[in-house]
């Protein structure tokens, strides 16, 4: 690959991680506040997504880390 194509790359898994990131707040705020008449199933459920999605976020992350530093090994060579 060339040196666009994964700093596009990093720049794509980086906004992946921001909005999964995103999601899985709203989420855990609607598990937060229970007096809203959930049922159980419900906030396992938004509990496990937003673990989830934590996780997604977590890859990306770890993903883009690996191809910045693939990015700095290329241009030191």
């Amino acid at each position: 690959m060339n040196v666009k194509e994964l700093q596009a790359k990093v720049q794509d898994y980086t906004r992946y991680a921001m909005i999964l990131t995103t999601v899985s707040v709203f989420l855990y705020i609607g598990v937060a506040f229970q007096h809203a008449g959930k049922e159980a199933i419900q906030i396992f459920t938004m509990m496990g997504t937003t673990v989830f999605l934590l996780g997604g976020a977590v890859f990306f992350v770890v993903r883009a880390r690996k191809l910045k530093k693939l990015l700095q090994e290329q241009d030191n060579q």
